[in-house]
C-alpha cells in the first residue's frame, strides 16, 4: 500500500496558516470521540480560532478541572514530536475523555461550538452548566464559555452560522443511532452534503462511539457510510484508526456496562461485514492507518485470501504511465472487462460522476466575486449505476473522462474493484489531450491540487481555463508549470497580437502542436480549421473550460460570449534544425552486419547526415567490440563485433555508447574491459549508472545522460544507486536524461514494469526517459510533463528482414535552449542488411501507419531544471 502519511503531515502545515483555505481536507476516524481531541491537538494551529460544528447525540461539554494546565502544557513544547509524545501519554492514561474533549480546546483553536441536535432547551442548559462546571472551584483564565456554545437543529444550522472563518466539523455516529436502517443512508447524506459544501473547512473528525450504538451491525453500517462519504471527496486525506484506544474510560455509558460486569463494546475490525471489507480493500491506497499498521495489513491480507482478486482493464488496450486508460474515439468499440479467475454470482457496474459542474477551491466565503463565484468549495464523486450484468461493458463513444468500478459477489464474498479512469480522445497530440478532459468539472484554483502523487489537473479531477490548456501541453512532454492566463504567455511563442477573426494565417502543423487563442483573462485551444482554410476566423472550432465542463464551440461564438473582438494567438515552437543531443536505439555491429563491415560497408551511412546535425551522439551498443574473452557459458546469443567496427563509430562521430545492457558482457569481464579500453582510446565515452555523459549545449548549459540496465535479473535494478547518480548529476547540470535498457523483446506492448520504473525515474530526478531493448518501437508517453520514449527500436540490427517491427527505429533529437528543452523523434527504416536510412514523407505514411506514425509526428517540449 502506498502510504499517505507524508500527505497527512504536510497537511498540518497547510492547516496551520495562510489566508486561503487548504484544498486538502483531512478526515480522521476512530472509535472513541476523545480521539478527536488528541488528533486535533496534534494537527491544528492551536492559536487559530475556529468554529466547531458538532453533530452528536451528546454535548461532550463537560469541563475538566483546572483545564488551563492542559492548555498551557500543549503550548509549552519545543517540537511537534514532543507534543505528539505528550498526547500519547495523555491518551494512554485517559486524561481527556469522550465526554469532555471539547472544553480543553477552547477558546482556541475552538472559539465557538455549535452543537447540532434536535433543539431541546433542557439539553442546552445542561450542556452550558457542564461547560462551566468547575469554574467556581478552579477559575479559568478565559472565563465562562457559555456564550461560546449553542445548540441548534440541523434545519436551522445554515441560518445560525455564517461562513466567516475557519471551521472544524466533528460527527459522532451516535447522532444516527435512532434513525431506522432504511433511512440511515439518506440522513447521513444530508449531513455529509453540508460537510461537502462547507467553506474554510480545516478538518473533519468522526467518532464511531460503539458503546452508544445499538449493536455491531449498526456500527458497521455507519462506519461504511462514513468511509464511503469520505472517499467521495477526492481532495480528502483519510486517516482511519480502527485499533486506537483511549485509556481508562470513565464515561457514564462505560460505567453502566461495568456495573453489569459486561465488557464495554468496541468497534472490532475483524468483524467487519462483507460490504465494509469490500470498501476497505478496494480503497486501501487512500486510507492511512498509523496505529498498529502491521495488524491492519495482516487483516487486509486475511480478507484477500478469502476470495480471488478482481480488477478492471480495457480489452486490447494498455494503461498509460499515469495509470489512465486512453482510448482513441475512432478505435473499435472498447470494453471494460472484469478480470478474475473465479465464477461471479453478481456484478454491479458503477460510474463515478462529478457531483458539481464547477467548484471554487480558493473561496473562503460564498459571496466572493470572480470565476467560480458561489460554487461549492471542493469536488465530489457520486456513484451512478451503469446498465449491465455481464463481465464487460462498453465505453461511450463521446470524448472525455469517465471513472468506473464494479461491485461483485464472488465465491460467496462481496468485493469491489478499485475505480479505473478511462479517457476517450479524438485526434492526436495536443488536441487529443484537450478532448480527453471533457466531462471533467471546472475547478477554479486547480493548479494548487496535490494528491501526494500528482499535482494540478494531473490529479484527474478537473481544471480551470489556463490549466485546461497546460494539461494538454504537459501531455506532450512540455514541462509548463500550472499557470493562469497571464503566466502562460511566457511558455509559448507569439503567433499574432491584437488580431481579429479572418486576419491571422494558420497551418495544420500549428494546430497539431498546439495553438492558443488568448483573450486576456481567458484562453482557448484551436481544434479545427474550417473553411476558409488557412485563416483563423469565426467559423473555426475552439475548446475551452469556463465555469463548467469543457466545451467545443466556434471562435465567433466564444468571442460573442466574452464580448470581445480582438485577441492574441500563441503557439509552441516548430521543428528545430539542429540538436544538442541525438540518441539512437540498439546498435549491433556483429554477425552479418560485421561481415558487411569487413567488406567495407558503413551501416550508419544512411543517417550520418542527420547524426552530424547534433553536438553529441549516443547509441546503445548491443555487442562486444573486442576480440578478447570467451562466450558466456549457456547464453543463447553472444554478440561480438569485429575490431573494424570501431571505424563505423568514429566516422559517425559517436560521442558515447551505452554498455548498460544485457550483451555488454557476452564475452566475460575480459571482453568487456578490452572493449571499454578501445572505446576510450578512440575518444568514445562509455555510459553507465556511475558514468554519466555530460552534454554541453549550444547555449553553454550542461546536461547529463545516465544509462541503466533493467534486464539483469541476477543483480536487479539498484534504485538507491540510480537515485544517487541522478542527484549527483543534477548538482552539475540543468537537465538529466535516463537511458534505460528494459522491457520485453519483440513486442510493442509497454510492460507494467516499464511504466512503474519510468514514474520512479522521473520522481527521482530524470527530466526525460528514453529506452532500448524491445527491438521495436513502443509508443511514447509523458508523466508530469516529462516525456518518456519507451523504446527507440533498432538502429543497426540484422536477423529479421521480414519482421516490420524489427526493422523500424527512431532517432531521438534533443534541443536544450535555456529552460525549454525540445524533443523530436525521427523515424528510420532498416534495410535487408539491418542498416538504417531516413524516410521521406511518403515512406513515413506507407511504412509507419501504425506505431511509427506516432513517432514521425512526435515533437514535444519539456523538462526544465525548475522541477
Amino acid at each position: 500500500m502506498k502510504s499517505r502519511l507524508a500527505v497527512v503531515f504536510l497537511l498540518a502545515a497547510a492547516i496551520r496558516g495562510g489566508a486561503s483555505p487548504p484544498i486538502e481536507l483531512p478526515v480522521y476516524l476512530e472509535d472513541n470521540h476523545g480521539g478527536s481531541f488528541y488528533w486535533l491537538a496534534e494537527h491544528l494551529d492551536l492559536d487559530e480560532p475556529s468554529t466547531l460544528i458538532h453533530f452528536d447525540a451528546h454535548s461532550d461539554a463537560s469541563q475538566i478541572f483546572d483545564s488551563d494546565k492542559i492548555r498551557e502544557r500543549l503550548r509549552r513544547v519545543v517540537s511537534v514530536e514532543e507534543r505528539r509524545e505528550l498526547l500519547e501519554r495523555w491518551r494512554a492514561a485517559g486524561a481527556i475523555q469522550c465526554f469532555n474533549w471539547i472544553e480543553p480546546l477552547m477558546p482556541a483553536p475552538i472559539a465557538r461550538t455549535i452543537w447540532v441536535h434536535p433543539r431541546n432547551r433542557a439539553a442546552e442548559n445542561e450542556a452550558l452548566e457542564q461547560l462551566d462546571g468547575h469554574l467556581e472551584a478552579a477559575p479559568r483564565a478565559a472565563g465562562s464559555f457559555r456564550s461560546r456554545y449553542e445548540l441548534v437543529s440541523f434545519d436551522r444550522l445554515r441560518s445560525r452560522w455564517k461562513e466567516d472563518g475557519p471551521v472544524i466539523v466533528t460527527i459522532d455516529l451516535d447522532y444516527f443511532a435512532d434513525v431506522p436502517a432504511n433511512q440511515r443512508a439518506a440522513k447521513f447524506e444530508r449531513v455529509w452534503k453540508f460537510v461537502t459544501e462547507c467553506r474554510n473547512l480545516r478538518a473533519v473528525t468522526i467518532a464511531i462511539s460503539r458503546p452508544y450504538l445499538k449493536n455491531d451491525e449498526q456500527a458497521d453500517d455507519l462506519v461504511r457510510l462514513a468511509i464511503e462519504a469520505s472517499l467521495s471527496l477526492p481532495t480528502a486525506t483519510i486517516q482511519f484508526e480502527p485499533f486506537a484506544k483511549v485509556g481508562n474510560d470513565r464515561s457514564l455509558r462505560a460505567r453502566e456496562f461495568q456495573s453489569r460486569h459486561e465488557e464495554v463494546p468496541a468497534f472490532d475490525l475483524a468483524k467487519a461485514s462483507e460490504k465494509l471489507r469490500a470498501v476497505l480493500l478496494a480503497n486501501r491506497e487512500r486510507i492511512s492507518v498509523r496505529r498498529e499498521s502491521d495488524a491492519w495489513q495482516a487483516q487486509l491480507a486475511k480478507w484477500e485470501e478469502e476470495a480471488p482478486p478482481v480488477r478492471l482493464a480495457i480489452r486490447n488496450h494498455e494503461a498509460s504511465t499515469d495509470n489512465i486508460w486512453r482510448v482513441p474515439i475512432d478505435a473499435e468499440e472498447a470494453e471494460i472487462e472484469l478480470e478474475t479467475d473465479s465464477a461471479i454470482q453478481r456484478i454491479d457496474w458503477l460510474a463515478l460522476v462529478p457531483e458539481y459542474r464547477r467548484c471554487n477551491l480558493k473561496a473562503s466565503s460564498p459571496d466572493e466575486i470572480g470565476f467560480g463565484q458561489g460554487a461549492p468549495p471542493r469536488p465530489r464523486w457520486r456513484e451512478v449505476r451503469v446498465p449491465g450484468a455481464g463481465r464487460s461493458i462498453s465505453i461511450p463513444k463521446d470524448p472525455g473522462a469517465i471513472r468506473v468500478k464494479a461491485r461483485v459477489q464472488i465465491d460467496g464474498h462481496i468485493r469491489e474493484t478499485p475505480a479505473i479512469e478511462v479517457r476517450h480522445f479524438a485526434g492526436g497530440g495536443f488536441r487529443a489531450a484537450i478532448t480527453e478532459q471533457f466531462r471533467l468539472p471546472y475547478l477554479f484554483g486547480s493548479g494548487e491540487l496535490n494528491d501526494g502523487l500528482n499535482s494540478g489537473p494531473e490529479t484527474g479531477l478537473g481544471a480551470d481555463c489556463a490549466n485546461f490548456v497546460v494539461y494538454a501541453l504537459r501531455r506532450q512532454g512540455r514541462a509548463v508549470p500550472w499557470s493562469n492566463p497571464k503566466q502562460l504567455r511566457k511558455y509559448l511563442e507569439p503567433v499574432a497580437q491584437n488580431g481579429r477573426p479572418g486576419e491571422i494565417a494558420i497551418r495544420e502543423d500549428d494546430l497539431a502542436a498546439g495553438l492558443i487563442v488568448h483573450l486576456g483573462n481567458h484562453v482557448a485551444a484551436v481544434m479545427e480549421d474550417r473553411p476558409p482554410l488557412g485563416i483563423l476566423d469565426g467559423n473555426d472550432m475552439v475548446a475551452h473550460q469556463l465555469e463548467g465542463t469543457p466545451e467545443n464551440l466556434s471562435l465567433g461564438r466564444l468571442l460573442a460570449l466574452r464580448k470581445i473582438d480582438r485577441f492574441d494567438v500563441l503557439g509552441v515552437p516548430h521543428e528545430f534544425s539542429g540538436a544538442d543531443l541525438v540518441l539512437g536505439g540498439d546498435v549491433m555491429l556483429g554477425r552479418s552486419a560485421g561481415a558487411e563491415i569487413e567488406r567495407g560497408a558503413d551501416p550508419l551511412a544512411g543517417i550520418r547526415e542527420r547524426l552530424a546535425r547534433a553536438s553529441t551522439r549516443i547509441v546503445n551498443l548491443e555487442c562486444v567490440l573486442s576480440d578478447k574473452g570467451a562466450p558466456v557459458t549457456g547464453k543463447r546469443y553472444c554478440l561480438r563485433a569485429p575490431l573494424e567496427a570501431m571505424r563505423i563509430l568514429t566516422s559517425a562521430r559517436i560521442s558515447a555508447v551505452s554498455l548498460a545492457n544485457n550483451h555488454a558482457a557476452d564475452f566475460g569481464t575480459e571482453g568487456l574491459m578490452d572493449a571499454m579500453a578501445r572505446l576510450h582510446a578512440n575518444d568514445i565515452s562509455v555510459l553507465g549508472p556511475n558514468e554519466p555523459v555530460l552534454v554541453r549545449t549550444r547555449t553553454g548549459a550542461k546536461a547529463a545522460v545516465i544509462a541503466f540496465d533493467d534486464t539483469n535479473e541476477a543483480n536487479g535494478f539498484d534504485r538507491e544507486r540510480a537515485a544517487a547518480a541522478m542527484t549527483e548529476a543534477r548538482r552539475e547540470t540543468s537537465f538529466v536524461l535516463a537511458f534505460v535498457h528494459w522491457g520485453e523483446e519483440n513486442t510493442e506492448r509497454v510492460s507494467d514494469r516499464q511504466r512503474e520504473l519510468a514514474r520512479w525515474l522521473i520522481d527521482h530526478g530524470a527530466d526525460a526517459v528514453a529506452g532500448s531493448h524491445p527491438h521495436c518501437l513502443q509508443a511514447p508517453d509523458s508523466y508530469h510533463g516529462r516525456p518518456i520514449f519507451y523504446s527507440l527500436g533498432n538502429l543497426v540490427f540484422d536477423g529479421a528482414p521480414s519482421l516490420p517491427n524489427w526493422n523500424r527505429g527512431a532517432l531521438l533529437e534533443v534541443r536544450l535552449p535555456a529552460g525549454r528543452p525540445s524533443f523530436q523523434l525521427v523515424p528510420v527504416q532498416l534495410d535487408e542488411r539491418g542498416f538504417p536510412h531516413l524516410l521521406d514523407g511518403q515512406e513515413r505514411e506507407n511504412n509507419f501507419a501504425s506505431a511509427g506514425a506516432a513517432f514521425s509526428r512526435t515533437r514535444v517540449q519539456g523538462a526544465s531544471k525548475n522541477r
